[in-house]
């Protein structure tokens, strides 16, 4: 099984992470799809960039940095 973390980054919001689970596939993926740095995800109906966030964690899982891949226009 595979275990990563999505850090999901808006701006002038605070963090919010999600740990995931895969149990099909040796690497982390999103909907059958492997996560590939740069590319873009759908999750809950929302477009995010994925990107590892580079750095090696005591607990092995792997991190990623998800930012909006569209922000909102401010009002």
């Amino acid at each position: 099984m595979t275990r990563f973390q999505l850090v999901f980054r808006r701006n002038g919001e605070h963090d919010h992470t999600e740990i995931r689970d895969n149990n099909r596939y040796d690497e982390p993926h999103i909907d059958g799809r492997l996560i590939v740095d740069g590319d873009s995800y759908v999750i809950r109906g929302v477009e995010w960039i994925m990107n590892g966030d580079g750095q090696d964690h005591d607990d092995g899982i792997k991190r990623f940095v998800c930012t909006l891949a569209v922000e909102p226009a401010d009002d």
